[in-house]
């Protein structure tokens, strides 16, 4: 009996389970019957006992169907983890792991450079948000920090974690002469 379409195909399982389902159901209601101890007869239950039961066994199936369709994950026979990276190892053994060393990833950038990068962020962040001002807050410009022109860019990172520094240079005789610099 070949079947024409996946849906088909479908129907019919679908069918095939819901009669398994009753049929469980009829027995589980039923079961004193099972010990022959007294002549078959059937139990006074109402019919929607009967439904419920079927669609708690058919629920029960379909569980049953879905655990044993899941498989467990296939594990990496011939490939090992490196242990500083954790990148999958095509050869396991230590030659391997040395060709694996002497590729270089990504160094980590120097102090210098993560300034570099800190002072060019900031400084976009103040071109584009630097006229932007809150509703609430006074429209008098804020006096900014005057920045030193010997300044190196570790003092000003050091600037920025310090809030004494900030003040003291805030407090300053000579303030900016651009009143549009906002600190």
């Amino acid at each position: 009996m070949g079947f024409q379409t996946r849906s088909s195909r479908f129907v019919v399982r679908e069918i095939l389970l819901v009669g398994i389902a009753a049929a469980a159901s009829f027995v589980f209601i039923n079961h004193d019957n099972l010990y022959l101890s007294h002549p078959f007869r059937l139990s006074d239950a109402r019919i929607e006992s009967y439904f419920l039961a079927t669609a708690m066994v058919y629920l029960f199936l379909r569980l049953v169907i879905v655990a044993l369709e899941l498989r467990p994950p296939r594990g990496h026979g011939e490939l090992v983890r490196c242990p500083e990276c954790g990148q999958w190892l095509d050869d396991p053994s230590a030659a391997g792991l040395q060709a694996h060393r002497r590729i270089e990833l990504t160094p980590k950038p120097s102090r210098k450079e993560i300034v570099s990068a800190v002072a060019l962020r900031k400084a976009v962040d103040a071109a584009r948000f630097g006229n932007l001002t809150h509703p609430m807050e006074s429209q008098d410009p804020n006096p900014a920090a005057r920045i030193p022109v010997n300044a190196t860019s570790e003092d000003l990172v050091a600037a920025l974690d310090d809030p004494d520094y900030l003040e003291r240079m805030r407090h300053s005789p000579r303030p900016p002469a651009d009143p549009r610099l906002k600190r």
